[in-house]
């Protein structure tokens, strides 16, 4: 619970890149360092059932990243996080793209000091996972095309290997046709709610490198996990017609419930989604008042793989376009929720209760309204504001940490009573400013609130607020300087980035950075007490230096 302040230290890497051909890259680094790469933009977390994707930003792994894009996100370079060793192999030859990329990731046996002292974590402690990518794609046509993508991870207790084909295929003018189906092998801890919820031991395997959040988007992390065997299925086919007043777009997908992508993202497993989007526009008269407008309707909804709807919903929207790029958007939404118990926690047999108090499902109808305004009175000024208000949102019961426990009636009575998903009203506001007075200098101000009140105790569920600044300015064409503060009312935390950076050329830089981690008015971990005023979490200041040597070789 104190702070240490630990001494400098020299981290050297290397990257090297060889153009063996105008179109064929190799990409090698031992070591990589991505301190002067801007963090994942604070996001509300409070009552999100499901994993939250960030995009990859690290120079290394975004070279070359289109070849990799499925219509199934199967690859997601983040999944990477800490390599030793990386190499990547891309470009193309004639018709045919390629890449291939492998990484020795440190992060998974990298435990601390206490961790390591665990004895089930021994075994992992120092130990890689070894991750590879293959993918082939072969034009037919001007603008279509076949691919065929493999990926294979594996750690200790935990091994995945994914593969299959897609394809993308242009039908006429305004026509385009996507698929791909993927299948996935893996030996590891999955998820057993119909199981004993007894604490697995060693044997299971189950103790590290394993992360609740994306091995078992489905549920919290608190629930038990065994080691087998799984194999899964993922499909996806997309039809999308874009006329200049008329639009059709119809996409289906389906996951099983034992398909993993460990080198990619997934946000729901046992699940099939079915959608239809269709809009019609006018002509845009780029001189009056309204330049164009737009209307649409969504029409979508999941289900299981076992047949039992999971929730569908319809969405008709109004955009209206003005003068000084100025949009407005209508939206309102109907539709219906089902929550079963299994999805979140452990299934109720006749040897042990489930995760949810009273009854084994929820559902509910929901409905909702929003309102998007957006415009650019000057070509330095621009603003945005967002209004969304939802009836009969669930609380899934996950707590908002100490700030706001669990609000459902059991849980008032009993801290620790089974989960009582309930609905109740949602308010989300978004907003933000930027400016931009010169070409040199940026600075936005961005504003985000999300709320949740139960109907049937008329407590708060939680109410996150984020506020965001950042800013940026070039000196010269190789000299900048970049700021960012952000503030997370839920987490009572406060982050802070500073960046300097000279940068003569792509993979040249001199870096020098700062970056503040502080509570304010936050619970100490260790003691649940609120601590008043500012409390540092750590703290700390780099300097980075790059230079890339180039080289190419004839073909």
């Amino acid at each position: 619970g104190r702070l240490l302040n630990q001494p400098l230290s020299f981290d050297p890497g290397v990257t090297v890149k060889f153009d063996l051909t105008p179109t064929i890259t190799l990409d090698f680094t031992v070591n990589p360092d991505f301190a002067q790469v801007e963090a994942d933009q604070t996001v509300v977390t409070a009552n999100q059932r499901f994993p939250i994707f960030f995009e990859e930003k690290r120079p290394f792994f975004l070279e070359g990243i289109e070849i990799f894009r499925t219509p199934i996100q199967a690859v997601h370079t983040r999944a990477i996080v800490d390599p030793d060793v990386a190499a990547k192999l891309s470009g193309k030859r004639g018709r045919n793209t390629f890449g291939f990329l492998v990484a020795s990731d440190n992060a998974p046996g990298n435990f601390s000091a206490e961790e390591s002292t665990v004895a089930a974590n021994l075994r992992f402690v120092g130990k890689n996972a070894y991750a590879a990518i293959i993918r082939l794609k072969r034009d037919i046509g001007k603008e279509s095309n076949i691919g065929f993508l493999a990926t294979s991870y594996n750690f200790i207790e935990k091994h995945n290997q994914l593969g299959g084909f897609d394809g993308r295929f242009r039908l006429d003018q305004q026509t385009v046709l996507t698929f791909q189906l993927l299948g996935s092998t893996s030996r590891r801890c999955f998820f057993e709610p119909a199981l004993d919820t007894h604490r697995p031991g060693p044997s299971d395997g189950c103790f590290a490198g394993y992360s609740p959040t994306k091995d078992a988007p489905n549920r919290p992390a608190s629930t038990q996990n065994y080691y087998r065997a799984g194999n899964g299925l993922a499909y996806e086919v997309n039809y999308n017609k874009e006329g200049r007043h008329f639009g059709l777009f119809y996409g289906g997908s389906g996951r099983t419930r034992d398909f993993r992508a460990d080198l990619g993202f997934t946000r729901r497993l046992n699940t099939n989604n079915q959608g239809l989007f269709m809009r019609y526009g006018s002509e845009p008269k780029p001189k009056a008042k309204l330049i164009s407008w737009q209307i649409s309707n969504w029409v979508g909804g999941n289900f299981d793989w076992q047949g039992r709807s999971q929730d569908w919903n319809v969405e008709p929207h109004l955009g209206l376009r003005f003068q000084h790029n100025t949009l407005l958007e209508l939206r309102t939404s109907f539709g219906y929720e089902r929550l079963f118990e299994q999805e979140i926690g452990a299934q109720r047999t006749a040897t042990h209760s489930g995760a949810f108090f009273g009854g084994p499902e929820r559902s509910t109808y929901q409905r909702g309204f929003s309102i998007f305004f957006e415009t650019n009175p000057t070509k330095k000024i621009q603003g945005y504001i967002f209004l969304g208000n939802q009836h009969n949102s669930f609380d899934f019961e996950f707590g908002g940490g100490t700030r706001y426990p669990r609000v459902s009636p059991p849980a008032l009575a009993d801290p620790n009573a089974a989960l009582d998903p309930g609905p109740g009203r949602g308010l989300d506001i978004s907003t933000g400013v930027s400016y931009q007075p010169t070409s040199e200098l940026r600075a936005s101000l961005n504003y985000t609130k999300s709320r949740l009140r139960r109907y049937d105790t008329g407590l708060l569920a939680f109410d996150e607020n984020i506020l965001s600044f950042h800013s940026s300015y070039q000196f010269t064409r190789f000299i900048s300087a970049r700021a960012r503060v952000d503030y997370d009312t839920l987490a009572s935390n406060v982050q802070g980035q500073f960046l300097f950076g000279y940068t003569p050329n792509p993979g040249t830089a001199f870096y020098v950075g700062y970056n503040d981690d502080l509570n304010r008015n936050g619970f100490n971990p260790f003691t649940g007490q609120l601590e008043p005023g500012f409390r540092r979490n750590g703290r700390t200041f780099f300097i980075k230096m790059s230079y890339l040597f180039r080289r190419s070789f004839g073909g």
